[in-house]
C-alpha cells in the first residue's frame, strides 16, 4: 500500500481511525481463524487416541486373540551341559529321554608349518611365478565330487589368498594362524559326506602347507542320539524332533527335558493386555468427559500480546483438553470395547467352560471407575488381592478352556475394530476418526479466510477513498473561505 497522508486538511488522525474501524472488520476473520485453529487441535487430539487405539490393536489385542499366546511352553533340560532347549510353542507337554552317542561334526583341515611366512609374506616369496603366470587352487567340501577355484598371483599376500578363500562362498572357515604358522581349514556344516579337500598344482598346494598325504581332511558325520527309546540321527546339532528343538552340546551322556505348560507367561500375558485396556479406557473416559471449555476460544496474537507465555499455556492447555469432550465417535469406541469383554456381546459362548470374564475373576469395579477391569487376587491390585485368583487357577488347570474365551473376545473386539478402520469417503485406512473430512474443513477454513482478506483489503481502500474525498472537500471549503475572507476583507 502507498504511503497516505491523512488529516491534512480536517487535522483528524485519520490513519488511526481507519486502523480501529478496520479491527472492527477484522473480528470476522479472527473467528473464522480461531475455528480453523480449533479444527486443527481436535485433529491433532484425535490423531494421538487414534495412534494409541491402533497401537492397542495390532500388539496387545493381537496377542490376546491369538491361540498361540495361550500355548506357551516351558522347557528345561536336566543336563544343560549335554542337550540345551530351545523356546518351541509345538513341543508336546511330557519328559522326553534324550541320550547322545556322538556329535555331528564337519571337516578339519590343517596345513604344515610354513617357516618364516606372515600374513604379509606374498605367493612370489612362496612359490615360482614366470611373468604373468598364475596359479590356482581347488577347494572341495564334498571330498572332491565339486570344487570350486581361486586364482593366486605372485603378488598376493598370504591374507589376501584367505581373502579370496573366503569369497568363494563356501561353508567354510579360513584363517591363517601367526602363532603356528598354519593355515586352518574346517567346515561350518556338518554331516555325513562333509570332507575338505585341496587340489591343484604340488608347488602351490606345498606352498601353503597342504604336502602329499595332508590334502584331505578329516571326515563329517551325522549326529547320533537315541530320542524316547529311538535311534535317530541329524545331520547338524540343531534338532527338532516331535515338535521338541534342541542343541547337541556334548556327547556320551544324556539328558531329560521337561515340557509344561508356562502357566506364568500366559497369566503375565493376560494381564500386559488388561493393563493396557485400563490405562486406555481412562484414557479416552478423561477426554468424553471433560470439562467444557465452551468460552474459552483460541487467542489472536493481539490477545496474546497482553497475555505472560505462562498464562497462554494455561489458557490453551484449556481448550486443548476439552476438545473431545462428549465426542460421539469416541464414545461409541469405548461402549464397543466394553461391551464386548465385560459382556461378551456379540460372542456366542454357548457350551464354553467359561462364558464371560467374571466367571474367571476379571471384574469390573465401582461406576466411578469407569469400567476399569481388575483381577481378583492379583498381587499388584490392592483392592482386590486378597481374594481367590480364579483366572491363575483355570490356566493351571484347563488352559484350552480359558483360550477359547480370550480367542473368541479377542476376534470380536479385533474385528470390530477393523471394520472401524476400514478406508471411506469420510476417513483414511487405520483410522478411527474422520480425518477426511477434518482435512476438507481446515482447508474451507483457509479459503474463507483469504475471501475475507480480500474483502478486507477492498474495505480498508474504500475508507481511505473515503476519508480523502473528505479531506479534498474540506480543502476546497477552507480555499473558498479564505477567498471570500479576503474580499470582504478589501471593501
Amino acid at each position: 500500500m502507498a504511503i497516505q497522508f491523512t488529516g491534512l486538511a480536517s487535522g483528524l488522525d485519520t490513519q488511526s481511525i481507519i486502523k480501529n474501524l478496520m479491527k472492527v472488520e477484522r473480528t470476522r476473520v479472527d473467528v473464522v481463524e480461531k475455528n480453523k485453529v480449533l479444527a486443527e487441535w481436535k485433529k491433532e487430539a484425535w490423531s494421538s487416541v487414534n495412534a494409541k487405539l491402533y497401537s492397542f490393536y495390532k500388539e496387545e489385542l493381537f496377542s490376546f486373540k491369538s491361540a498361540g499366546s495361550y500355548s506357551k511352553k516351558k522347557l528345561t533340560s536336566s543336563n544343560e551341559g549335554m542337550v540345551s532347549v530351545n523356546t518351541s510353542s509345538g513341543a508336546i507337554r511330557g519328559s522326553h529321554s534324550i541320550e547322545i552317542i556322538n556329535m555331528a561334526k564337519g571337516s578339519f583341515l590343517t596345513g604344515d608349518p610354513l617357516t618364516g611366512v606372515t600374513a604379509t609374506t606374498t605367493a612370489g616369496e612362496m612359490m615360482t611365478f614366470t611373468n604373468p603366470d598364475t596359479k590356482s587352487l581347488n577347494i572341495s567340501l564334498d571330498g572332491g565330487i565339486t570344487t570350486q577355484q581361486i586364482t593366486i598371483e605372485a603378488s598376493d599376500t598370504m591374507a589376501n589368498i584367505t581373502s579370496k578363500i573366503k569369497d568363494l562362498g563356501l561353508d567354510l572357515n579360513v584363517s591363517y594362524d601367526t602363532s603356528f604358522n598354519r593355515l586352518f581349514l574346517s567346515s561350518t556344516k556338518t554331516g555325513n559326506g562333509v570332507e575338505l579337500q585341496v587340489t591343484g598344482d604340488d608347488e602351490v598346494l606345498d606352498g601353503l602347507g597342504f604336502v602329499a598325504g595332508n590334502r584331505s581332511g578329516t571326515i563329517g558325520n551325522d549326529a547320533a542320539f537315541i530320542y524316547n527309546g529311538t535311534n535317530l540321527t541329524s545331520a547338524t546339532n540343531e534338532v527338532t524332533v516331535n515338535g521338541l528343538s534342541f542343541n547337541i552340546l556334548g556327547e556320551g551322556g544324556s539328558s531329560t527335558v521337561s515340557v509344561t505348560q508356562d502357566t506364568e507367561a500366559i497369566y503375565d500375558s493376560v494381564k500386559k493386555f488388561i493393563t493396557k485396556y485400563n490405562e486406555l479406557m481412562l484414557e479416552m473416559d478423561g477426554k468424553v468427559s471433560a470439562d467444557s471449555a465452551r468460552s474459552f476460544k483460541p487467542l489472536t496474537s493481539d490477545e496474546k500480546a497482553a497475555m505472560s507465555e505462562d498464562d497462554i499455556k494455561l489458557w490453551e492447555e484449556k481448550i486443548k483438553v476439552s476438545l473431545l469432550r462428549r465426542d460421539d465417535t469416541l464414545t461409541s469406541i469405548m461402549s464397543g470395547m466394553r461391551n464386548t469383554l465385560t459382556l461378551s456381546s456379540g460372542v456366542d459362548t454357548t457350551g464354553f467352560t467359561y462364558r464371560n470374564l467374571s466367571s474367571l475373576g476379571i471384574v469390573t469395579g465401582s461406576y466411578t471407575e469407569k469400567g476399569v477391569l481388575h483381577i481378583e487376587g492379583d498381587e499388584d491390585n490392592s483392592l482386590h488381592s486378597v481374594k481367590e485368583n480364579k483366572l491363575r487357577k483355570a490356566i493351571d488347570e484347563d488352559p484350552d478352556a480359558v483360550m477359547k474365551l480370550f480367542t473368541s473376545l479377542g476376534d470380536k473386539l479385533y474385528n470390530d475394530m477393523s471394520m472401524r478402520m476400514r478406508s471411506s469417503t469420510l476417513n483414511s485406512a487405520f483410522t478411527f476418526f474422520n480425518d477426511k473430512t477434518m482435512d476438507k474443513q481446515i482447508r474451507d477454513f483457509d479459503t474463507k479466510i483469504s475471501e475475507l482478506e480480500i474483502r478486507l483489503s477492498s474495505i480498508e481502500d474504500r475508507y481511505y477513498k473515503q476519508f480523502t474525498a473528505m479531506e479534498q472537500a474540506m480543502q476546497q471549503s477552507n480555499s473558498t473561505s479564505n477567498w471570500l475572507t479576503q474580499q470582504l476583507g478589501g471593501l
